[in-house]
């Protein structure tokens, strides 16, 4: 590839290439880089604004979704703005069908738009369907090649994909590429992670994430999830008491008490409990987590984030918290299957933290073949199945006690 065939096909990506790697990277857009046309303003915008939406809360959308309505129409009528300023649009307008078809459209005309592609991604995880972007890259890989000067992101963001896809050997060797070519790629470390967890390497996890702490111990957008991925590879191994020194090393990143940090604390600590029950040394942080989680009640439009407010609940022993969650959620700006499974997945919780093991197990079923809608990683939503087994385990052992002699 030449850089002129780049310049025909990378949308977006060439408005202001200096600041693509610093938003790939997770690390936010610097104060310093201010934008010196019209359309690098636009674009920056649109690249913090991005930042908020992910996160799935009411609050953070409407903030966004004023920034697309004080938009002029000359700011969002540049060719390689136009479809993803409607596809951003139909997004915060809960209209997921047309933004998705919006997304594809800019990727096609732009095929190695990798700023794009990333925003594609990110929608795709948020609304539980990561491997819908497998066919878009099938179509990008004829237009990007190892000089795109992005290429080490694009590996990264293919090798999640994969991963999701199902294939983690495939991933793993993608992921490592990625890292070749850009050793600091916070995103393909991630990736190299999922991998390595989904094939059970947890020696291997472990060793590879302490050999490159320094390329990820000073992300802020991802280092708690990547301490997150250390502490279960530890107590995967067996070193229980070093996956406990991890999870309070990863808990102190938090960059203050009530920053919205602490999805990773809850999916480690429900791991930790279901795998020592009797051990209470973590009680006091599940009472901070559960206030913490609170404010999420009518707040966040993601049933993953629901899930984990809810096994806050149970496990500080206030179910009422989880019914309150469940009468809050409304299914407003979802689709109604995710709704649905949403809403059955809570149900299952809140007997789970009322002892009804049977009706817990059940519910849980019930809701299995959707979990994936739900969003979140593979990795992340193994909470359910361990969830379901431990219930399993509990009513073998109600049903033992209650054989005859």
């Amino acid at each position: 590839m030449t850089q002129s065939d780049y310049a025909a096909t990378g949308g977006a990506s060439l408005i202001w290439p200096e600041i693509n790697s610093h938003f790939l990277s997770l690390r936010g857009i610097p104060e310093h880089l201010q934008a010196d046309t019209p359309i690098r303003a636009t674009y920056r915008r649109l690249l913090v604004g991005f930042d908020a939406i992910t996160s799935c809360e009411l609050k953070d959308l409407y903030k966004f979704t004023l920034c697309l309505q004080q938009l002029k129409p000359k700011e969002a009528d540049s060719p390689e703005l136009r479809l993803l300023v409607a596809a951003f649009r139909a997004w915060v307008s809960f209209d997921y069908p047309r933004a998705r078809h919006l997304f594809r459209q800019h990727i096609d005309a732009y095929p190695s738009d990798i700023v794009a592609l990333f925003f594609t991604h990110m929608f795709d995880f948020c609304t539980g369907q990561t491997p819908e972007l497998i066919p878009d890259l099938e179509r990008c890989d004829s237009h990007i090649g190892e000089d795109h000067p992005l290429y080490s992101y694009y590996l990264s963001i293919k090798a999640f994909v994969t991963v999701e896809a199902g294939h983690p050997a495939q991933a793993l060797k993608l992921g490592l590429e990625s890292l070749r070519h850009r050793a600091d790629n916070i995103y393909g470390i991630h990736a190299v992670a999922h991998a390595l967890h989904e094939q059970g390497c947890w020696k291997e996890l472990c060793i590879f994430l302490e050999q490159r702490k320094e390329q990820w111990i000073d992300n802020p957008g991802m280092r708690m999830h990547v301490y997150w991925h250390l502490a279960i590879g530890y107590e995967k191994s067996q070193q229980t008491e070093q996956s406990v020194h991890t999870f309070h090393d990863m808990y102190a990143l938090k960059d203050s008490r009530f920053a919205k940090q602490d999805l990773d604390a809850v999916a480690f600590l429900w791991r930790y409990r279901l795998n020592h029950p009797d051990d209470s040394r973590f009680d006091d942080i599940w009472q901070q987590l559960a206030f913490l989680w609170s404010g999420s009640i009518g707040a966040s439009m993601s049933h993953f984030h629901r899930l984990h407010a809810a096994l806050a609940f149970a496990a500080s022993g206030q179910p009422v918290l989880i019914e309150k969650l469940i009468a809050e959620s409304d299914g407003f700006g979802l689709d109604p299957q995710t709704h649905q499974t949403g809403l059955t997945v809570l149900k299952g919780i809140l007997h789970f933290a009322e002892g009804r093991v049977e009706d817990s197990l059940l519910t849980l079923q019930a809701a299995q073949p959707h979990w994936s809608v739900l969003g979140g990683s593979r990795a992340q939503r193994e909470l359910l199945p361990l969830t379901l087994l431990a219930c399993q385990r509990r009513q073998a052992g109600l049903e033992a006690n209650h054989a005859p002699a």
